[in-house]
């Protein structure tokens, strides 16, 4: 659906973007994770047609990019900016139906379209609210009911979850993965690193204008020379099997709880699967052997090199 080549926006003093050369998958949601002013916002201005690249194509969906191709580029994406204009004497319903008339949509379509849109992302009971009173998280939705109506083919959302509170990135999330099942592509831009790490397919990690690393995250953990989290479960004597394991090098921590080992390990992928065979050698029964699951805020700190502390794995409260 997206795909650039040696995209470059050049600001000067090495502000902007450098070299991204990277694809999104039809069909996915794909996570774009980088710092305050990491050229998060000037790449998706540059897919949109809001800004000319310096060098570099863009494609959205096999169409390059540019002037000529602006008005089709425009109809199959349906961004959504971290903040967006909205106008507090209308109800949603209004709101939407001023937007759907930018969009020249028909008025019999129109009204069945803002029905629709505030089916699929559960806003049907707020479409008579005034926007005024609306909630932070309420306000999320009609904006990305907004971006809906002209059913685009691609999602670019930049920030959506920033500044809501937990039901309301949870109710965010949903809302995402209910729009991927029904075929949209999607690009999200956020620091709810936790929040990217559970829907998305495929991320990229950008810094300082240039792209660091690219792919699903258990991939771009495969790669990193990065600690690995270990849930070990033990029948019988845990303290026993905790010394085992300090005796290793590779092992940088052991925290004992009940039968339950956490383990921190910074050797080779590989050898994970050798502590294993030698708890067992030492008569250790091991009822479980398991890597925690990645946690993309792990993989974003080791790859900007500033990791340091312990692994937090993703299932902790963060």
């Amino acid at each position: 659906m997206i795909r650039t080549e040696d995209l470059t926006k050049d600001y000067g003093t090495g502000r902007g973007i450098h070299g991204l050369t990277l694809h999104v998958p039809k069909g996915t949601i794909f996570g774009y994770v980088g710092p305050n002013g990491s050229g998060k916002t000037t790449t998706i201005k540059m897919l949109c047609g809001l800004a000319n690249p310096t060098r570099g194509t863009a494609k959205i969906n096999g169409l390059l990019v540019n002037r000529s191709n602006t008005r089709k580029i425009k109809s199959i994406i349906g961004y959504l900016p971290d903040h967006f204009g909205v106008y507090d004497q209308m109800t949603v319903w209004e709101y939407l139906d001023f937007f759907g008339a930018a969009y020249k949509i028909g008025t019999k379509v129109r009204r069945k379209r803002i029905e629709e849109v505030a089916e699929l992302i559960e806003a049907t009971h707020m479409l008579d609210y005034q926007v005024a009173s609306l909630s932070h998280g309420m306000h999320q939705k009609a904006g990305i009911a907004k971006t809906l109506l002209h059913d685009p083919e691609l999602l670019i959302l930049d920030e959506p979850a920033n500044g809501l509170d937990p039901h309301a990135r949870i109710d965010m999330r949903n809302t995402i993965l209910r729009l991927k099942s029904i075929g949209k592509t999607i690009m999200l831009s956020s620091h709810i690193l936790p929040e990217l790490g559970a829907i998305c397919d495929h991320v990229a990690i950008l810094e300082k204008g240039r792209l660091l690393i690219h792919g699903t995250v258990a991939e771009i953990s495969s790669k990193l020379k990065e600690n690995i989290a270990l849930d070990i479960v033990i029948d019988g004597d845990t303290e026993a099997a905790a010394k085992i394991l300090k005796a290793e090098k590779s092992i940088k921590s052991v925290n004992v709880s009940g039968h339950e080992l956490d383990v921190e390990y910074t050797g080779k992928r590989a050898g994970v699967a050798d502590l294993n065979a030698k708890l067992i050698k030492e008569g250790v029964r091991v009822l479980s052997f398991s890597e925690a699951k990645v946690d993309l805020e792990n993989v974003f700190l080791a790859v900007t090199g500033k990791k340091d502390g312990p692994v937090v794995k993703a299932s902790d409260p963060v």
